[in-house]
């Protein structure tokens, strides 16, 4: 999410690769009994929860985050996207949330605020929450994101569940991934899926993935997102 939106976005959101940055590296160890991490990356469009948030063409994102020792964390992150009058041209995405684990089980939980500075009212929150586990050939998370009702949701709450495989291919550098998830709300019973790969080269992280939803349009049909980034 995006450090953690990158963790978010593969969470919360979707494996579309949305944000190419993968786990950032620390900038500074130590910081606060913690660290800081930053990330860019460049994307062929912006897709959320498998719809483009920037018309189809490229969005520009990057975040930086803090991250405790005691699992607690805090971040922000931004993308560019399609400029309407509700959203504007920015999206910023500002979060807080803890992580562990408990008897070989992960477990991420949270607040996430969707701000769009140059939108009219479109600002709302999300509660998030994740468990993951190791399966010995690949790490498997579900969880589920609760966007609140307010005024700028139009007095309508939204529910979004997913479920996420990661894998790495034994003997090269790279990693699979597969992401399915249910919106409610916001949409009318939304799915979305997707099915990408990733690697590390010469400092930056290339992301390749396809995208769908079971809803007809230009902005949620199928789809091949590419992604660089690079981490700090």
């Amino acid at each position: 999410m995006k450090t953690l939106k990158s963790a978010i976005l593969a969470s919360v959101a979707t494996v579309a690769i949305a944000s190419a940055a993968a786990p950032a590296f620390a900038e500074e160890e130590g910081f606060l009994g913690g660290e800081v991490s930053a990330n860019v990356a460049i994307t062929t469009q912006y897709r959320f929860r498998g719809v483009s948030l920037s018309n189809e063409d490229i969005a520009i994102q990057g975040g930086l985050d803090y991250s405790h020792e005691s699992g607690f964390y805090v971040g922000t992150w931004m993308s560019s996207m399609d400029d309407t009058v509700a959203f504007g041209e920015t999206e910023m995405d500002v979060y807080a949330g803890y992580g562990g684990e408990i008897e070989g089980f992960s477990y991420d939980i949270g607040l996430l605020m969707y701000v769009y500075p140059s939108g009219n009212s479109s600002d709302y929150l999300e509660a998030y929450g994740s468990v993951g586990a190791d399966l010995g050939v690949a790490s498997a998370t579900v969880g589920m994101a609760y966007a609140f009702s307010s005024d700028n949701t139009g007095d309508q709450d939204n529910i979004y569940v997913y479920g996420d495989l990661e894998s790495a291919i034994p003997d090269t550098p790279f990693t699979v991934s597969a992401h399915l998830g249910y919106e409610d709300g916001f949409f009318d019973s939304k799915l979305d899926w997707s099915i990408g790969a990733s690697v590390a080269y010469g400092g930056l992280d290339f992301g390749l993935a396809y995208v769908d939803t079971d809803m007809a349009g230009d902005m949620t049909d199928a789809t091949v997102v590419f992604s660089v980034g690079a981490s700090f």
